[in-house]
C-alpha cells in the first residue's frame, strides 16, 4: 500500500486524452488546452470545479485560486465565483473557504468574512480585521493587513532611500536651486507615488522654513 503507483510513458497507456480541445466565445480557431497559460488553466479548475458542483452540498477549499490571474482577473474573482452560484440550487448547503494573498479579494469581502493569521514566535494568531474590509482600497488593505505600508517596489524604494539621504544630509548647505535640482531629479528617476510626493513636499517644506 505504500509503494507508489508506476506511471506509463502516455504512449504505451490503455487509454489516454490525446488533446482537450475548447470552445471560446467569438474565437473560431481551434483552442487546445495544452496552449493555455497557468492563469487560464487554473481560471477553468477553480470555477469549473464550482460550476460542476454548485446544486450539491459541499465545501470548496481553494487555495490561492488567483496565483497566477493578472491584476484585472484578480480584482474580479469573487464576482466570477458569484456567478458561479447565482443560479444554484436554493436548498443547497455551500461553503467556499479561500486563502489569499491578494487584496482584491479581500476588498470583495466583509470583516466578518475575513480571518487574518499571523505566526510569530511559533504561535500562529488568528483574529479579524478590525476595519470595514468591503470596499476598502488595495493600499490600505496591504498595509493594514498584511503590514507592507510601503506601495512601490523595493528597488524603487531604494532609490527613493537614496535621495531622501542626499537631502538629509545637505539640508543645511543646499541653496533653493540645489533643492529645486534635486526635485527635477526625484522626478527623473521616479514615478508617481506617495511616498514621491511626501519627499518632495519635505524638500518644499524647508524651502519655506529658509525664507521664513
Amino acid at each position: 500500500m505504500n509503494e507508489t503507483i508506476p506511471t506509463l510513458p502516455s504512449d504505451e497507456r490503455v487509454m489516454r486524452f490525446k488533446d482537450l480541445v475548447l470552445k471560446k466565445n467569438d474565437v473560431s480557431d481551434i483552442l487546445y488546452a495544452k496552449a493555455l497559460s497557468d492563469g487560464e488553466h487554473q481560471f477553468l479548475h477553480s470555477l469549473g470545479l464550482c460550476l460542476l458542483y454548485k446544486n450539491t452540498n459541499s465545501l470548496f477549499l481553494l487555495d490561492e485560486p488567483e496565483t497566477h490571474f493578472n491584476p484585472d482577473w484578480r480584482s474580479k474573482l469573487i464576482s466570477r465565483l458569484r456567478d458561479c452560484f447565482k443560479h444554484a440550487g436554493s436548498n443547497v448547503q455551500r461553503e467556499v473557504l479561500i486563502t489569499t494573498h491578494t487584496p482584491f479579494l479581500i476588498s470583495d469581502s466583509t470583516p466578518e468574512q475575513v480571518l487574518v493569521f499571523d505566526k510569530s514566535d511559533g504561535i500562529v494568531r488568528v483574529n479579524r480585521p478590525d476595519y470595514n474590509t468591503l470596499g476598502a482600497s488595495i493600499n490600505k488593505i496591504t498595509m493594514k493587513t498584511f503590514g507592507k505600508w510601503e506601495t512601490i517596489g523595493g528597488f524603487a524604494h531604494q532609490k527613493l532611500t537614496v535621495l531622501k539621504q542626499r537631502f538629509e544630509a545637505g539640508r543645511a548647505s543646499f541653496s533653493d536651486a540645489d533643492k529645486h535640482a534635486l526635485i527635477d531629479e526625484i522626478n527623473q528617476q521616479l514615478g508617481d507615488s506617495v511616498e514621491k510626493v511626501l519627499l518632495i513636499k519635505t524638500i518644499l517644506d524647508s524651502m519655506e522654513e529658509g525664507k521664513g
